[in-house]
C-alpha cells in the first residue's frame, strides 16, 4: 500500500470547558492548533483531510458533524471513517500540536507494513494514545454498533475490536495534551524559547 494512501482526521470537537475558549483556535506559533495539524497532514501526503465537530471559523477543509450527537472522540470517529475514501485513517487530536512529524511517519509506516491489526496505536513511556493512532477506516460499522448498544468508551471498543502499539522514544513533552491555560502558556513560552 503506497505510504500517503491515508485519511487524516483532526478530532476538533471538544467542548475546551477546562480552556476556556474553543482550542483549535489557540495560537502555536503563527499557526492555530488546528492548522498546525493540518499542515502535518498535508506534509504527510494525506489524500483527504477531515476535521471532526470543528465549531470554529478557520478552517478549509471538509468538517464533519457527529452522525450520532453526544458521544465524544468515538462519535467523531464513527462519522468521519464514513466519509473516508482510503482504507486507512491517521487519527490526531486538534490538542497535541507538539506531536512530532517524524514520529507520525513512523507510526504510519508501522501501521501499514508491520502489523494486521485494525489499530494501531503510538505508546509512549508506557501510555496509550488512542488519539494518535491509525484506525481501519472500515471500523466505522462496529463502532455504530458499539455506540447503538449504549457505549461510548475508546478504550472498550479497541479491546473489542484488538490493536497493536507502535512504540516511541522520543520526549514525553511532545505527546501532553494542551487542555488548560496555564499548560498553554507554558508550551508556548516553551515553543517560543525553542524557535526564538
Amino acid at each position: 500500500m503506497p505510504e500517503n494512501n491515508f485519511t487524516m482526521v483532526v478530532l476538533a470537537g471538544g467542548t475546551s470547558s477546562r480552556m476556556g475558549q474553543e482550542k483549535s483556535d489557540l495560537l502555536f506559533g503563527r499557526q492555530t492548533f488546528l492548522e498546525t495539524q493540518i499542515e502535518k497532514g498535508r506534509k504527510l501526503g494525506a489524500r483527504q483531510i477531515l476535521i471532526s465537530g470543528y465549531r470554529g471559523t478557520h478552517c478549509r477543509e471538509e468538517i464533519v458533524p457527529d452522525r450520532i450527537p453526544g458521544q465524544g472522540p468515538l462519535g467523531g470517529l464513527e462519522s468521519c471513517f464514513r466519509k473516508a475514501e482510503t482504507e486507512k485513517c491517521l487519527v490526531l487530536g486538534v490538542d497535541t500540536p507538539l506531536v512530532p512529524l517524524e514520529e507520525l511517519h513512523r507510526l504510519l509506516r508501522y501501521a501499514m507494513e508491520e502489523t494486521d491489526k485494525p489499530v494501531t496505536m503510538l505508546c509512549h513511556n508506557g501510555k496509550e494514545e488512542s488519539l494518535m493512532a491509525v484506525y481501519d477506516a472500515r471500523l466505522y460499522k462496529e463502532i455504530t454498533d458499539f455506540l447503538e448498544s449504549g457505549r461510548s468508551s475508546v478504550y472498550r471498543f479497541l479491546n473489542t475490536v484488538g490493536y497493536s502499539l507502535y512504540h516511541t522514544s522520543a520526549p514525553e513533552k511532545y505527546f501532553q495534551n494542551i487542555n488548560d491555560p496555564d499548560t498553554y502558556v507554558k508550551v508556548c513560552k516553551e515553543f517560543h524559547n525553542i524557535s526564538s
